[in-house]
Formats: structure tokens, C-alpha cells, sequence
């Protein structure tokens, strides 16, 4: 039996009172009208530093571990070469350099971040950046691309209080990233609203990304995989690849249902798009630290006893560090390695104290594993505040660090 489906050369009919739009296509229907002339200023102006941003960690993401494991595989796989992977001398298909260079984007956990946090330049900007050299395609269509592929992530983003309880939801760069990625490609190939509908519709039988792979090479394999997604998938739909039309309000296994729940304001990802793009209101935070945001209020209060005390580590007695809920999800009092320890309060605190800074190369295995390190890290504990209110953003919370 045969499924009566509108033919995709069409495009989405208006609402009518007899036929309102579902979220899916009114979303696509946002997609489809960003256009470059009309962006606000402020927007193009955040854009061009998450493409700075985003290439930097690319191009040191590339000399990691996992960016030589990576570069080696995809050398092994081949490909037509149209797209380049950053930092190397490779070339090979856009799937494979998007999946590559996202890797490379999120391997050192130190690309933008966003409220609600999320990572949203590595699942979207290498996508677009591995189609566009292949298609030849000029940088202002790129902008207007990452403009909504953000704008589709911040969105579905608010669509439910995650915060609460991070670990009942998947890491959104494997989730809300690949939507977002598969909307910016096919937007960037310029597609009709239905290809771009179906490109989505492809793309959410695609999310994932586990919270247990915290601290390990695989966490990057979240944005990677929703990058090469989202390419595959809007290419998918240029040739006429067909999906759910109604992916994510669907109740029979739709994407809202099964990665947010039964709770979830879909319709958040479609009030007031654009009005203003979240990308400028809240906007973006660049990071400070090559770490795990929630680390970082823990790290301006040691380094700030480090500069107007200057402990020394065999002086130091007990440190004790409080922070709200949210931040209690970087309690890993012993990191099992540099990469792990990304994620790692009592570690970021021992660095600060012992370096006065960190760096890139304060998370090699070598340097986590020196003899000054264990010590300290005994005498660290970390303790959750209930007089910091859980979910604040990230301009209002703190930590505080008593040595």
C-alpha cells in the first residue's frame, strides 16, 4: 500500500483554518525566509565571529589525538576531493570533511557556547563551510545559513527545561545539531521548502549522542556526525530522498516526543524566530578556558587566589569549592586523563592554583599525570551551594573557592 504523499517538486501549501500548519512546516517556513539583505547588523556581526571561532578550533582541534586518528581515517577512506579537512593537507567528499572538521570543532571543548548550553557551531558551520567549497558558493550565503541553522538549534532548544535534569535528554549537538545542520545545508543549496522539510524530516532519524562519553574522544562524534548528517541529508533531499513530513510533532515516534517528551513546548521552536535570532539575544559565550563551561566560575575564583596570595601547593591544606546545580555535573574528582579532566572541577581548580593559567596544553595526559597534580587533588572538594539558584545563565551564576 502506497502512502499519498505531495509531490515534492511543490511548495507547502498556506494554512488555512481547515489545515493549520504543523510545527515542522511552519519551521521550515522560517528557514526557508531568512535572507542575507535583511539580516540585522548585529546578527552578520556574530556570525563572522563564530566563523573565526569555529576555524580556530578547527585548525587546533586538527593537532589533537583525535584530530591525527581522524585525519588518517578519513586519508583511508578517500573521496572525490572538493572539501577540505582543516589543518591537514586532505581533501575528500563534503560528508567526510564536515565530519572530520566538526570533530576537530569540538575535540578541546572549547568552541562558542550558548544558553540553554549547547555547542552549536560544530554540528552546523562544517557542514556548510565543506558544501560551500564544493558548490562554489560565496560567504554571504554561508552567513545566512549559520543564521538559521543556529536560530533552528537555539529554538528547539527552549522547547523543554532540560536543565533540571541534564541527563534524562541526549547531548544536544547530537540532537537539536543535526536539525539544525540539515536545515543550514539544504538552506545553503538553496532548496524549496519541501527539500527542506524532508532534509530535516531525514536528519531526525539521525539524533543522538550519549552524556556517558563525556570526557572521551567519542563526545566529538556527536557534533561530527550531525555535520556530515546534515550534508548528507540535504543532498539526500536535492535528489529526492523522502521522509516524515511532520517529524518533529509527530506522535508516532516523532522527534519531539521521543528526544524531548510528552512536556514539550514544540511550539518554542517557532514563536518569535528571528525576533531577535538568539544568536545575538542571548547571543553566543566565547570561552575563556579550554574546558567544560560549568568549570569555569571555579577557575576565575582560584586563579584570582593564586594572583593576590600565591599559595603553595605544599602549603595548602583543604580547598573547598561550591557551585550550583548545574555546574555539580563537572564533579570528577579524579580524571582518568588530560581529555577527561576537561570536565573536571577538582582538576581545573589544581591547575589554576598550581599554574596560575590554563592552556591547551594543560589537558595532555602528560600534564595531568605529573607529580605535582595528585597531591592537591586530594585535598580539593567540591561541594553543591543550595543558595545558588539552579538554571541560572551563565552571566549569573558563580562559584566560590575557599583554600
Amino acid at each position: 500500500m502506497s502512502i499519498p504523499r505531495r509531490p515534492p517538486a511543490m511548495n507547502l501549501p498556506k494554512d488555512s483554518p481547515e489545515h493549520p500548519a504543523g510545527i515542522t512546516e511552519r519551521l521550515v517556513r522560517c528557514v526557508d525566509s531568512v535572507r542575507y539583505a535583511e539580516l540585522p547588523g548585529e546578527a552578520v556581526a556574530v556570525s563572522k565571529v563564530i566563523l573565526l571561532d569555529g576555524l580556530a578550533n578547527m585548525l587546533a582541534g586538527s593537532t589533537e589525538p583525535l584530530g591525527r586518528i581522524l585525519a588518517s581515517y578519513v586519508a583511508a577512506m578517500g573521496g572525490a576531493p572538493t572539501a577540505t579537512v582543516i589543518g591537514t593537507p586532505l581533501k575528500t567528499n563534503p560528508p567526510f570533511a564536515a565530519f572530520a572538521n566538526a570533530a576537530f570543532c569540538h575535540s578541546m571543548d572549547y568552541e562558542a557556547m550558548w544558553w540553554p548550553p549547547t555547542h552549536p557551531t560544530s554540528p552546523v558551520l562544517p557542514a556548510l563551510l565543506s558544501l560551500a567549497e564544493q558548490e562554489g558558493l560565496p560567504g554571504t550565503k554561508v552567513i545566512e545559513a549559520l543564521v538559521a541553522g543556529f536560530e533552528v538549534q537555539g529554538r528547539l532548544n527552549i522547547a523543554v527545561d532540560w536543565i533540571a535534569d541534564p541527563y534524562a535528554y541526549f547531548h544536544p549537538p547530537g540532537t537539536i545539531g543535526v536539525i539544525g545542520s540539515a536545515a543550514a545545508s539544504a538552506k545553503l543549496l538553496g532548496l524549496d521548502p519541501w527539500k527542506i522539510r524532508m532534509a530535516v524530516g531525514i536528519a531526525a532519524s539521525r539524533t543522538g549522542g550519549l552524556w556517558a562519553n563525556t570526557g572521551t574522544m567519542t563526545k566529538s562524534q556527536h557534533s561530527a556526525n550531525s555535520a556530515r548528517s546534515g550534508v548528507e541529508c540535504a543532498l539526500l533531499a536535492r535528489a529526492g530522498y523522502t521522509s516524515c513530513e511532520e517529524i518533529i510533532e509527530s506522535p508516532k515516534g516523532g522527534f519531539g516526543r521521543l528526544i524531548f517528551g510528552e512536556e514539550a513546548d514544540l511550539e518554542a521552536a517557532v514563536r518569535n524566530f528571528g525576533k531577535p535570532f538568539r544568536m545575538v539575544d542571548p547571543g553566543i559565550t566565547i570561552k575563556k578556558f579550554p574546558a567544560q563551561t560549568t568549570t569555569h566560575w571555579g577557575i576565575d575564583a582560584a586563579l584570582e587566589i593564586k594572583n593576590r596570595h600565591n599559595p603553595k601547593a605544599d602549603e595548602i591544606q583543604k580547598v573547598v569549592v561550591r557551585v550550583g546545580a548545574p555546574n555539580w555535573s563537572a564533579h570528577w574528582p579524579k580524571p582518568r586523563s588530560g581529555l577527561e579532566g576537561k570536565f573536571s572541577i577538582h582538576y581545573t581548580v589544581a591547575l589554576a592554583l598550581l599554574d596560575g593559567g590554563l592552556s591547551i596544553d594543560s589537558f595532555t595526559d602528560e600534564r595531568r599525570f605529573s607529580p605535582d597534580l595528585e597531591p592537591l587533588l586530594e585535598k580539593i572538594t567540591v561541594i553543591e551551594d543550595p543558595t545558588i539558584p539552579p538554571g541560572l545563565d551563565f552571566a549569573k551564576t558563580w562559584a566560590t573557592v575557599a583554600v
